[in-house]
């Protein structure tokens, strides 16, 4: 067993370790037998006294409903909740909260924080991180090249401002899907490059949005609704949101709109904001014009009203400026629907 012997004096020329500090595995004493010897520590008592501080021993923290029991013990989210980020948001996400806390802050986040606050007001950044906390496992070159993708496109400084701080999930998209995005509406929409960039900084949410709701909102607005190619073009460019609201609950606005109030198509088009509002608030001022006698919408005859009065202002200013009546007829009215 002359092998067991070679192993011990390879270990203390190139370790220093003396043969019995071996911890009981392998201990061979000199003058001893040469057949080598195995012995075993006795394990100690988990129950047995002691006078150590354990205080700082804590059980292995196992899967929770909510980030309460790691807040205390993830530097992370300690610095994530000073960015006013509200972390209760991730509780039904269990992979956004996994990937947080393996991220270091200093390491993964610190530098993705100083990049964005260049785009994102120091008062917005808690409810940027909240939407978004994915952002933060984003390589920052990435996130460059994408901003350098809108400066190529002729976006200026404020839009590239705007389109990020009011579509947090932007800068996700790579600048291939971001592009292709871009040729979307451009050719589906027949929009000059112009067009792109102003639908783009109206609503950046839009050039993300689900493609197959956007074409069956213009299905709506062209087959239901029976507005024209150049029109829908215009609805677009001014109030691109009807493309991101529910496709029945469009319809049924314009049909009240259109087909119960005798509303034409021109008038809506030039206050399409009336299609944003939900029906019973304009079925209410709409009824209470009609028992007065003033809903009238036609701007060439006596007594007119705009049709955005159904919708804008508060139901005082309804009543003094357009039912000219006091609110309390208003309530009284109200309470008869």
């Amino acid at each position: 067993m002359a092998i067991c012997k070679l192993f011990i004096r390879i270990l203390k020329i190139h370790n220093a370790i003396p043969a019995r500090s071996m911890c009981g595995y392998l201990q061979v004493e000199p003058g001893e037998s040469e057949i080598c010897s195995i012995s075993y520590e006795k394990p100690t008592n988990v129950l047995q006294r002691t006078h150590k501080d354990l205080s700082d021993v804590t059980p292995f923290l196992s899967n929770t409903f909510n980030l309460a029991a790691y807040v205390n013990h993830s530097k992370t989210l300690q610095n994530l909740i000073d960015l006013n980020v509200n972390i209760s948001k991730f509780e039904k996400k269990p992979y956004i909260i996994e990937k947080l806390l393996k991220l270091d802050f200093e390491k993964n986040m610190k530098s993705h924080i100083v990049f964005l606050s260049d785009y994102v007001n120091m008062e917005q950044m808690g409810e940027f991180f909240t939407k978004n906390p994915m952002i933060f496992c984003e390589h920052l070159e990435d996130l460059k090249t994408r901003v350098n993708y809108l400066e190529s496109k002729r976006f200026s400084d404020s839009e590239i401002k705007r389109i990020i701080s009011k579509n947090p999930y932007w800068l996700n998209f790579s600048t291939i899907r971001i592009d292709r995005r871009f040729g979307f509406y451009q050719q589906y929409f027949d929009l000059s490059g112009k067009n792109v960039r102003c639908l783009a900084t109206t609503q950046p949410k839009l050039i993300t949005y689900n493609l197959h709701h956007v074409k069956c909102n213009t299905f709506a607005i062209k087959e239901e609704m029976g507005f024209k190619d150049e029109e829908i073009k215009l609805l677009l460019l001014n109030k691109p949101k009807l493309w991101m609201i529910n496709q029945r609950m469009l319809i049924e606005r314009f049909n009240y709109i259109h087909n119960i109030m005798k509303i034409p198509h021109t008038t809506i088009l030039e206050n399409a904001g009336v299609l944003l509002s939900r029906v019973f608030r304009i079925k209410q001022r709409h009824l209470f014009l009609q028992s007065l006698g003033r809903a009238q919408y036609d701007p060439k005859k006596v007594n007119y009203v705009p049709i955005k009065a159904l919708v804008e202002k508060s139901d005082v200013e309804f009543c003094n400026n357009f039912a000219k009546c006091d609110i309390d007829d208003f309530n009284m009215f109200l309470k008869t629907l």
